[in-house]
């Protein structure tokens, strides 16, 4: 399973979203294998333009599995982030939700995010890392 992080999806539902992450997204949509979650959903919801509405975008992602966050997980997102402010990385409070909900359901995260790659040498998260293919659009 992939979780896709909010800063993939701008980049392919804009209407003149990026060709290659649009490309190499749709057979995973297609096939089942990507989810979101809550929170990649609210942040999306944050980013929406005043002509869009917001049950667009939830009936659009309706078909696109959710991953929960488990409330005993919060304990592990704050250790998580503890732990990478002792490694010199700083990531937002969004981003170590999202790294934690990955990995407890160990799930590749796809991302446009340099933070989540400055994560890696301290977790166990495994990414995709798409940001290369925004240099194509």
């Amino acid at each position: 399973m992939y979780l896709v992080d909010s800063s993939i999806w701008i980049h392919a539902l804009r209407p003149a979203g990026n060709a290659e992450i649009q490309a190499r997204l749709k057979p995973l949509i297609v096939e089942g294998q990507t989810a979101v979650t809550e929170w990649i959903l609210l942040e999306l919801m944050t980013g929406l333009v005043k002509s869009q509405q917001p049950a667009t975008l939830l009936q659009w992602f309706a078909p696109v599995p959710r991953l929960p966050f488990n409330p005993e997980w919060w304990g592990a997102a704050w250790d998580l982030a503890g732990s990478l402010r002792r490694h010199g990385v700083s990531p937002s409070a969004a981003d170590c939700l999202i790294a934690t909900t990955a990995m407890k359901h160990e799930a590749t995260l796809i991302h446009c995010d340099t933070d989540f790659e400055a994560m890696k040498p301290t977790l166990r998260l495994q990414t995709l890392d798409w940001t290369k293919y925004l240099r194509t659009s």
